[in-house]
């Protein structure tokens, strides 16, 4: 039996601030998630592309079980961490399914390519993954990092549902490695009244992974090395709403122009001077958006700003003050989903200055747009994408002078 199985999370709700959710001490129990049988096989990489490590290609089962009388969980979140053990730090999570932003109403099929990442593919009989379709939203985050983490986002009134799930990861370890530490843990969001104050409880389990390959390496896993596969994969389309104030005629066209440069780029984007048909609820049409889409594109200018920052009053500008507020609501509400999901962009005409200071243009990341052209929104198609402009190598090792100490005395 692998050492991962059987492995068990209890998640359970705690009273915090005088008002109790249970007469039991040690609060109300909400459920479990359990680890199943994993998958472990040996990835053939080429010669010569990830020295002195070994990949391995690791589908990762667990299940959720919700006690009955649990309340509806807005979202769930697992995570694995292999930054324990002495070679921690050589460890990378080189890619993992699902993505970020992953919401899968088919069925979708995925090979290897030469980089040991996954891309779609159409021919489903030589694929590496099937990603079986789903009711909800995985947004995933730690790809490149030692550890991973994806969270379950109900889209629905029901919420997250109990049941089996997978996902799969490309590790890289320390060549020879034999097992793996791993941490898992759980979190989770109860959809409860305001007035009662809860604070969710779980202890992390730690076990692990075999990896050793068995001798006639039967599991190996042999990525796609041909360009064929990827240039014949269907791409994905970021979804996106363009939130902006009308300030001005000129503010209006740029905004029109960049709407223009990001569905060209193969960006699904929206916004209110393309639909301007028949008669509409505006407010109505900008929630049903906001809440659909993968990203909320917000566009700097000093009426943009004072909506957001609450500086506005009277009858003007309806539309960003009403956006402003849905806005600033999520991120108030789900500020770790929503702070990716809100992406703060300076226009060549627009300064930094007018991004709203709620979005924290400094603090956090802002895309300064200074040419209207693809190089100009690279930097934003690659916050959309999760693709970097640069992968960190796998760590090495530390050259052997200076490990040794110098030999004589200081003066």
């Amino acid at each position: 039996m692998d050492l991962q199985n059987n492995v068990r999370i209890d998640l359970t709700a705690v009273d915090e601030g005088g008002r109790r959710m249970d007469s039991t001490p040690n609060g109300v129990s909400v459920g479990a998630v359990c680890l199943k049988n994993w998958q472990i096989d040996r990835i053939d990489a080429p010669a010569g592309m990830f020295d002195e490590h070994d990949a391995y290609f690791i589908k990762i089962n667990y299940e959720l079980e919700l006690e009955l009388d649990c309340p509806r969980m807005s979202w769930v979140e697992v995570s694995f961490d292999f930054a324990s053990g002495g070679e921690a730090s050589q460890v990378t999570v080189v890619d993992a399914l699902p993505r970020f932003g992953t919401f899968t109403g088919a069925p979708e099929s995925y090979v290897l390519n030469q980089f040991l990442n996954f891309v779609p593919c159409e021919n489903s009989a030589s694929a590496h993954v099937h990603l079986p379709a789903g009711a909800d939203r995985v947004d995933t985050f730690g790809i490149g990092g030692q550890g991973v983490r994806w969270r379950h986002v109900s889209l629905g009134e029901s919420g997250v549902l109990p049941g089996s799930y997978a996902a799969w990861v490309v590790l890289l370890v320390p060549a020879g490695q034999v097992e793996q530490p791993v941490e898992f843990s759980a979190r989770y969001d109860l959809a409860v009244a305001r007035d009662v104050e809860y604070r969710p409880t779980q202890s992390p389990a730690c076990f692990r992974l075999s990896l050793a390959a068995p001798s006639d390496t039967p599991g190996v896993v042999t990525p796609a090395f041909s360009a064929t596969v990827e240039n014949q994969a269907p791409e994905r389309h970021p979804s996106v709403f363009i939130c902006y104030a009308h300030d001005s005629p000129a503010h209006k066209e740029y905004a029109r122009k960049f709407g223009n440069l990001l569905v060209r780029n193969g960006v699904d984007a929206h916004m209110d001077q393309w639909y301007v048909t028949n008669r509409k609820d505006w407010a109505i049409w900008a929630h049903e958006l906001i809440n659909k889409v993968d990203f909320v594109i917000v566009l700097a200018s000093p009426i943009c700003r004072k909506a957001f920052d609450g500086e506005l009053s009277g009858p003007d500008n309806p539309g960003i003050r009403s956006e402003a507020l849905l806005i600033k609501e999520k991120l108030h509400t789900l500020r770790d989903e929503w702070t990716a999901k809100v992406l703060p962009v300076v226009l060549p005409h627009e300064l930094v200055d007018n991004v709203p200071k709620v979005l924290q243009p400094w603090t956090s990341d802002h895309y300064d747009v200074r040419r209207l052209t693809p190089e100009g929104i690279d930097d934003l198609l690659r916050a959309m994408t999760g693709v970097p402009r640069h992968t960190r190598p796998p760590l090495g090792k530390m050259p052997p002078s200076v490990l040794k100490p110098l030999s004589g005395t200081e003066s």
